[in-house]
């Protein structure tokens, strides 16, 4: 049965994400894949962190998540592939792939060499390599180290004939929940923000006792905001604005039919104050 290379990037609508689905395909063509998503904002290790924890879980097991949101490209961070649980992850040493691997179980991780994996990969390689051999661009990791990382590991090669092991100490951390208590409320953080505009926040389900309030005043930079405690959109009428659980299980603020986060006026990483009222 043929590997399933899953991508997560923040390369929206560019060549670079045909370019990585190329990679892998020209070395094994039998091997499948599956966009999970492109969109994660431009250089957001924070929220290519949050795509991941939240949709890792819904490919198959044995899938090779190979996330390419890399702001450190071509610097010292390491590249790693990491076996946690059911799956593999691959993808820069920043903290966009910890959650998962912590929430997954990390099993054995590996620090890529990159001249060992275009070693291995050219030998398969069916398309036309750019000269004689394959180089390792400064900018273009996700062509040169994880694409084609992920294909190898897809077809059942070891990590460890690839790199170095470590351990999960040895990866970047970040967090996906934080939650302050404060005389107001409750302090949390912005991590997510959809092409919708609704805005995820930094604590899941029963981390603040939602089902005790009906209202709450969401505070940020640019001012206060009512909004109904709710479980769906529709709980409100258009433009305005609901706090929920979303989907994945994380807190999260909307506007029916409107974008929160320019109601609101936040970005990834901002503080929001939520206020029983």
């Amino acid at each position: 049965m043929p590997g399933l290379v899953a991508l997560v990037t923040d390369f929206g609508d560019s060549p670079y994400t045909g370019v990585l689905r190329a990679v892998v395909k020209s070395i094994d063509p039998s091997l499948e894949l599956l966009d999970i998503c492109h969109c994660v904002q431009n250089f957001s290790v924070l929220a290519g962190a949050y795509v991941v924890y939240t949709t890792y879980r819904w490919t198959p097991k044995g899938t090779v998540i190979t996330v390419v949101v890399d702001p450190g490209v071509g610097s010292a961070r390491a590249a790693l592939a990491v076996k946690a649980g059911d799956y593999f992850f691959v993808g820069p040493d920043n903290g966009v792939l910890y959650p998962a691997v912590a929430k997954e179980g990390f099993a054995h991780g590996i620090q890529l060499d990159p001249e060992r994996v275009v070693n291995a990969a050219s030998q398969l390689f069916r398309g036309k390599l750019p000269g004689k051999t394959w180089q390792v661009s400064s900018t273009f990791h996700g062509r040169d180290v994880f694409a084609p990382a992920a294909a190898l590991i897809a077809l059942g090669w070891k990590p460890d004939a690839l790199g170095e092991p470590i351990s999960i100490a040895d990866m970047k951390k970040v967090s996906l929940d934080y939650l302050e208590r404060t005389e107001e409320g409750y302090k949390l953080k912005v991590i997510y923000i959809d092409k919708y505009g609704n805005v995820a926040l930094s604590a899941q389900k029963g981390a603040i006792p939602l089902r005790q309030w009906q209202n709450v005043a969401i505070t940020t930079k640019d001012g206060t905001f009512r909004a109904t405690v709710g479980r769906k959109f529709s709980d409100v009428s258009p433009g305005e604005l609901i706090l929920y659980v979303n989907s994945f299980g994380f807190l999260e603020i909307a506007a029916n039919m409107a974008s929160a986060a320019r109601v609101l006026g936040v970005s990834l990483g901002d503080k929001v104050v939520i206020t029983p009222v």
